[in-house]
């Protein structure tokens, strides 16, 4: 890949990614626990940051004491990047 001018490399082309799926889960003890249960899940054009930050929030409103948390399929598998007790 070329160098232009100003020592950027050039834009990708402009395509629609399809963003990684993400998901809500029930853990099993504290943030670190095993998944209990998938709560809801994200695909395609239903990833949405806004959507998953309010859904995290309400489910965790419905499972009292109760750690849920959200995560994303990475290269690796599932990847927990935020969590919620209430």
């Amino acid at each position: 890949m070329g160098v232009t001018g100003n020592g950027a490399a050039p834009a990708a082309p402009a395509k629609e990614q399809e963003r990684r799926p993400r998901r809500i889960v029930l853990l099993a003890g504290e943030s670190d626990g095993a998944v209990e249960q998938v709560l809801a899940e994200y695909r395609g054009t239903e990833v949405s940051g806004a959507r998953l930050h309010t859904d995290l929030q309400r489910l965790s409103e419905e499972h009292p004491g109760r750690c849920v948390a959200a995560e994303w399929l990475g290269p690796l598998g599932w990847m927990r990047f935020l969590w919620r007790t209430k």
